[in-house]
């Protein structure tokens, strides 16, 4: 049923249990995993950034994609399943939906992280914007340790 999965990783403290059920639900279904992080663009982050050439803001993002790539190692070398890795650049939903239709994914298994009151409306909600706009299923985990409270 499902072919390809796609497990979104933040690198949380929840990521090994979201992980968990990529993989359950994958082997289940012998689908193939894909694993993506999206490091957020520096221009919209950089105050400064008519002092940054876009060498240095390559250069900067480089060296961010390499501290991914560490942070993947760690959560996925307890992994006994095949996977494919992503690590994209810009903004986080739009990302997820982009890789969702070009490499058309079945189902997404994505955590939320229960933002609630002013944070919320500041932040967003990258679960919220995937599960509105994706164009497959959205199972959304919510880990153990977060608590809903009414804003």
């Amino acid at each position: 049923m499902f072919k390809k999965i796609l497990c979104p990783v933040d690198f949380s403290e929840f990521t090994d249990e979201i992980l968990a059920y990529a993989v359950v639900i994958s082997k289940r279904f012998e689908s193939e995993l894909h694993l993506i992080h999206v490091v957020p663009n520096l221009n919209y982050f950089t105050p400064y950034e008519t002092f940054l050439t876009p060498e240095n803001l390559v250069a900067i993002e480089r060296n961010i994609e390499g501290e991914v790539g560490k942070d993947f190692d760690k959560i996925t070398k307890k992994l006994d399943f095949p996977f494919k890795r992503v690590i994209k650049t810009g903004v986080t939903f739009i990302e997820i939906i982009d890789y969702i239709k070009d490499q058309g994914i079945d189902l997404v298994v994505m955590g939320t992280h229960g933002r609630s009151g002013i944070e919320h409306i500041l932040i967003g909600s990258v679960a919220e914007k995937v599960v509105r706009k994706s164009p497959c299923p959205v199972l959304t985990i919510r880990p153990k340790g977060k608590t809903f409270s009414m804003p």
